[in-house]
């Protein structure tokens, strides 16, 4: 019963991070971006192709969501340590770094055209962070959740 609870938070927290993330790509940012092209009319050019990325980086964390979700509904039906949650783990840590590579490709492209201004340096190399550390950690989990469902099916098969 416990496994259910806690299966259910982690599910109520993602879809509260999702409707964060809907806020966050489909509204705050398309006004941020329509704000920039209109205070630097010569970068107007650069909105759809900033706007693209951008929500590239949405759908790379939605479908890191999607892999949490399913993690999630395992831990539900007390299957936390088993190879599939090891798989969604690594997913989502292949999916932070795609996010990161996105990043740093944009933000060297803005560098080459002189676009990139030191508050934006300095919001991109915290993201980078971001997603270079939710990367690693999921990756070390992943190897983590494997070798702990190789140990359960051990021990399954010795009851």
């Amino acid at each position: 019963m416990e496994q259910i609870r806690i299966a259910n938070i982690l599910k109520a927290v993602s879809v509260g991070a999702a409707l964060a993330g809907a806020v966050f790509f489909c509204w705050y940012v398309p006004n941020v971006v329509d704000s920039i092209a209109f205070d630097y009319p010569e970068a107007a050019w650069l909105k759809w192709p900033g706007l693209a990325g951008i929500w590239g980086i949405g759908v790379l964390c939605y479908l890191a969501l999607w892999e949490f979700w399913r993690i999630c509904t395992r831990i539900g039906k007390d299957n936390s340590f088993c190879q599939e949650n090891a798989r969604s783990m690594r997913h989502i840590g292949i999916l932070a770094f795609l996010a990161l590579a996105l990043l740093m490709g944009g933000s060297v492209f803005l560098i080459c055209i002189h676009y990139m201004s030191g508050a934006f340096a300095l919001a991109a190399a915290f993201a980078m962070c971001i997603a270079g550390g939710i990367g690693i950690v999921c990756l070390a989990l992943s190897v983590l959740i494997k070798n702990a469902a190789k140990l359960k099916e051990e021990n399954d098969l010795t009851i």
